[in-house]
C-alpha cells in the first residue's frame, strides 16, 4: 500500500473506521485498536487522532480521557438523526436556490439530472448526486451554513451509498422531484422535495444495513406525529427571514 499524503490521512482514517462500522466489524461499545488502524493505513498516531476527533464530532466515537477510543451508539436511530439534521439544512438551501435568479444554476442542474437519467453505475451515480447537492449548496448557502453542511461529510454520504446501491431508481426519482421544484422556482416545494428525499435515503440506508446484518432486525418505530411539518415550518421561517 502506498503511504497516504498527510493532508488526507486524517480523513482516510475516518473513512476507514466508518467502513468498519458499516460492514459490522466494529459495533457499539467496541474499543478501537488505534495501532491496527495506523498499521492498516501506514500512518502515524497523529492522523489517527485527527480522524477520531472528526468521528467524535459526528457522535460516532467516544474518547474518554486517557482510556483510548470506543465506538459510541451506532444504530438505526444514529443514522436517522444525522439525516434529519442534514435534511433540514438541505431543505433550507433548496428553498433558497429555488428563488435564485442565476440562469447558470438551472443549466448546471439540468445537465446533472440528464446525466443521472441513464446512469446505472453506483460510483458514477453517487458522484453525480453529490455534485447536484454541492451545486445547490454552493449557490444558496452562506459561509456558516456551508461549514455546517461540511460536518456531514462522514456518516451521511457513507450511509447514502447503501441507499444508492439498493434503491437507485428511488434516488433518481427523488432527485427529479427536487429538480422540478427548483426549476419551477417554488421554494416551498423545493424544501419538501429535499427533506422527503433525505428522509427516504435514511430509511433505505437503514433497511440496507438491516439486510446486511449490521443492524438487528426489528419493528420500525412509528413516525412522530407532525414531525415533518414541524421541520418544514422551521425551514419556512428561516426562508422568510432571508427575505425580510
Amino acid at each position: 500500500m502506498t503511504p497516504l499524503v498527510r493532508t488526507r490521512a486524517g480523513e482516510a482514517v475516518a473513512e476507514h473506521i466508518l467502513g468498519l462500522l458499516f460492514d459490522g466489524t466494529l459495533r457499539s461499545g467496541d474499543r478501537i485498536d488505534l495501532d491496527a488502524v495506523a498499521a492498516a493505513l501506514e500512518v502515524s498516531r497523529a492522523p489517527v487522532r485527527e480522524g477520531l476527533a472528526q468521528l467524535e464530532r459526528d457522535g460516532l466515537v467516544s474518547l474518554p480521557h486517557y482510556r483510548g477510543a470506543f465506538v459510541a451508539a451506532f444504530d438505526a436511530g444514529t443514522v436517522r438523526e444525522a439525516f434529519e439534521l442534514y435534511g433540514m439544512l438541505s431543505a433550507l438551501t433548496s428553498s433558497r436556490a429555488a428563488v435564485s435568479t442565476d440562469a447558470g444554476l438551472r443549466e448546471t442542474l439540468d445537465k446533472l439530472v440528464e446525466a443521472l437519467t441513464g446512469c446505472e453505475q453506483v460510483d458514477e451515480f453517487e458522484r453525480l448526486a453529490r455534485e447536484f447537492r454541492k451545486v445547490v449548496n454552493l449557490a444558496a448557502a452562506g459561509p456558516h451554513l456551508r461549514a455546517l453542511l461540511r460536518t456531514f461529510s462522514g456518516l451521511v454520504p457513507v450511509a447514502a451509498r447503501f441507499a444508492i446501491e439498493d434503491a437507485m431508481d428511488d434516488e433518481r426519482a427523488a432527485l427529479r422531484r427536487e429538480h422540478a421544484a427548483l426549476v419551477a422556482g417554488d421554494p416551498a416545494a423545493a424544501a419538501v422535495a429535499s427533506l422527503d428525499h433525505v428522509s427516504m435515503t435514511a430509511e433505505n440506508a437503514v433497511r440496507a444495513l438491516r439486510r446486511r446484518g449490521v443492524f438487528p432486525a426489528g419493528p420500525e418505530p412509528a413516525p412522530v406525529p407532525g414531525e415533518r411539518d414541524r421541520m418544514l415550518g422551521i425551514v419556512a421561517a428561516m426562508t422568510r427571514g432571508d427575505r425580510a
